[in-house]
């Protein structure tokens, strides 16, 4: 296996492990019995948790705002580009309990390495920007209706679906996110 495909699954294993378990419940040793490679060469790709947390986000982040461009391209309407987001969360949780990584580092925030708080930090207020531009787009276009300024619903939207997919999971009830959303997006719909 190329350098490069290994340091790759790394960063998957390194990923299921804080979606599924948090960021302080694993180990480089973690990953290096589930990657099949010794902790010194996770140590060379990663030098600290710190670096591998950055790198998990910023990889993170990128594909997240990859699936958000992909929404906008193929959808014109900003009320099913808001479905589609919410679909986001729901496919995560479908692929094998796990949470949105930056929820999952939130709820560790104060033990996190400061580089990668404000990943975190930037995430959520990437997406609450997103979810602004779509909801104050939808509004003048009136399909959508709330009150208020769009980055306040942003917010409430955003802050609703990371709270549903928690307490999806801890049920084990997936229709507790998917029926969350479909509440928000009824309260903002005309």
């Amino acid at each position: 296996m190329a350098e490069t495909d290994t340091r790759n699954q790394v960063l998957d294993v390194a990923q299921e492990l804080a979606q599924t378990r948090g960021y302080n419940a694993f180990s480089f040793r973690d990953l290096a019995e589930r990657v099949g490679v010794k902790s010194a060469s996770i140590h060379y790709w990663f030098p600290t948790k710190g670096d591998l947390g950055r790198e998990l986000m910023l990889r993170y982040r990128k594909q997240f705002e990859a699936a958000l461009d992909a929404i906008e391209a193929r959808t014109p309407d900003p009320k099913r580009r808001l479905k589609a987001f919410i679909e986001l969360f729901v496919a995560t949780l479908r692929m094998g309990d796990r949470m949105c990584l930056c929820g999952m580092l939130a709820v560790e925030y104060g033990t996190l390495p400061r580089d990668v708080q404000l990943q975190v930090k930037e995430f959520f207020g990437e997406c609450e920007r997103w979810l602004a531009r779509t909801l104050d787009e939808g509004r003048r276009s009136k399909v959508l209706s709330f009150d208020g300024e769009p980055k306040d619903a942003a917010r409430v939207l955003f802050a609703t679906l990371e709270g549903a997919m928690m307490s999806a999971r801890a049920f084990g009830d997936e229709s507790r996110l998917a029926s969350a959303g479909q509440w928000m997006l009824k309260a903002v719909s005309k």
